[in-house]
């Protein structure tokens, strides 16, 4: 057996053996990687907490149209002169006092603050809502994005190795051919220059996929030390086999995305918010109504007296009621309503111009997108082309090469831009995948799918 069948043998028996090692992997797709990372980070779960809040920030707000109501009582012992309630004289004597009481109050009118803080609290609990969904679409998408660098980096470590195995088959060929004397040793030299050349690269790429792949773990708060198995079958599908044939324009994605996007909601309910806030400052510069009434008792007795009447007597005979309605009317507060009202119309003209800023930003990237879509969709189905052909070109080079036609220099050019034509169309095609989701969730759609199946199976 020669030394070329034996490097046969051993690359297909490795490639075998790498073969079965990732099947016995759980392969993680895209999908289930954002969903993982959603469900683990701290930033989701803190604006998921937040929103809780500003829930309860709104039942306080209803909680304010019902009636308050607190009752209170008192023990109090008097040693030396004291008032006899009888005779509302001072006497010398040791008594006792116990005193209950119970009142409710009602706001009738607060200047249309109660209704309008009710509406504010509404508001901001939708946007904290928005804010926590927010929270989880940037995830996703930093998730995806992490995804795609590390399949990149996955897809030029195999290039990478491919071209290694290449050099080398090409080194054995060159060294076997000077041995016969059909090559120079400047063949061989260089020959070897190149081979260590890609040995270099496929541990430098080596080391770029590692680094992608931690950070696509950290972002996903992925245990550092677990195996973590892309999936890489969209590696070798051509592009023409996942093209979406939707031809939306961006206006139509940006109308779409003006309803559903979280951070324009987020915006639009800020301004709802402000205004709201506007409205309840009128409260502090016009009268304030509310109704009272309450019930009271007590009990009195001198400890060494056995003349006055019992618990229950006394409680009876001295139990009372009140009802009554109250206005405060802000006459003079050092210019402190006045200057809050233009305060709360200024917040909320900022909060509108924020609300507008928004909205230009989104319909760029929403046009940026649907642009990068396209644009990375025709480069890729020309780069393809342009792979065929280097590759075609490479193996006539090749072979030209091995008949002594061609020179090492024209190999290794030829390998070069078969290399860089290769890794051109890999970024292309990632960055489309990409853009495709992106577009689809300006879209309205779900940026992680399956979320059910990937519940089940983390």
């Amino acid at each position: 057996m020669n030394k070329k069948n034996l490097l046969h043998i051993t690359l297909f028996l490795l490639s075998g053996w790498m073969g079965l090692e990732a099947a016995a992997q759980e392969v993680w797709n895209v999908d289930r990687c954002m969903s993982y990372a959603v469900a683990h980070n701290r930033t989701v779960r803190q604006r998921e907490l937040e929103a809780d809040n500003a829930r309860m920030d709104r039942m306080k707000a209803i909680g304010s149209f019902l009636p308050g109501v607190s009752a209170s009582t008192g023990i109090q012992y008097n040693f030396g002169r004291s008032v006899d309630p009888e005779t509302n004289t001072y006497n010398t004597v040791s008594t006792f006092n116990n005193a209950y009481s119970m009142e409710a109050s009602m706001p009738i009118f607060r200047g249309g603050g109660l209704v309008n803080e009710v509406r504010r609290s509404k508001a901001a609990w939708l946007m904290g809502k928005a804010a926590w969904q927010e929270s989880k679409d940037n995830t996703a998408l930093e998730t995806f994005q992490a995804y795609i660098d590390a399949l990149y980096c996955y897809g030029t470590l195999r290039l990478a190795r491919k071209k290694l195995v290449e050099s080398d088959s090409l080194l054995y060929k060159t060294r076997r051919q000077e041995e016969l004397g059909l090559k120079g040793l400047a063949d061989v030299a260089q020959m070897e220059a190149q081979q260590a050349t890609d040995s270099y690269n496929l541990t430098h790429q080596r080391n770029l996929y590692e680094t992608a792949l931690l950070t696509l773990k950290q972002k996903m708060n992925f245990p550092a030390n677990d195996t973590l198995q892309l999936d890489t079958a969209v590696l070798d599908t051509q592009t023409l086999h996942y093209i979406q044939l939707t031809q939306e324009q961006a206006d139509d994605v940006f109308r779409i995305a003006l309803k559903v996007n979280p951070t324009l909601r987020q915006a639009e309910l800020n301004a709802k918010v402000a205004d709201m806030r506007r409205k309840i400052s009128w409260a502090n510069v016009v009268p304030s109504i509310t109704l009272f009434g309450g019930i009271s008792s007590s009990y009195y007795k001198e400890l060494h007296s056995t003349s006055y009447p019992n618990f229950r007597t006394q409680f009876n005979n001295n139990f009372g009621s009140y009802v009554g309605i109250s206005m405060s009317i802000p006459i003079f507060n050092r210019l402190s309503g006045v200057t809050g009202l233009r305060q709360a119309r200024n917040n909320y003209r900022i909060a509108c111009e924020q609300y507008e800023s928004q909205k230009e930003e989104l319909q760029k990237l929403v046009l940026q997108a649907v642009q990068d879509r396209e644009g990375y969709l025709k480069e890729s189905i020309q780069m393809e082309k342009k792979v065929n052909s280097d590759s075609l070109a490479y193996h006539v080079t090749r072979r030209k090469y091995e008949e002594g036609l061609m020179t090492s220099l024209d190999v290794q050019n030829n390998a070069a831009t078969l290399l860089e034509s290769e890794t051109k169309l890999l970024q292309s095609k990632l960055t489309y995948l990409m853009k495709c989701r992106l577009v689809d969730y300006y879209k309205g759609e779900e940026i992680i799918r399956g979320l059910e199946e990937n519940a089940k199976k983390d």
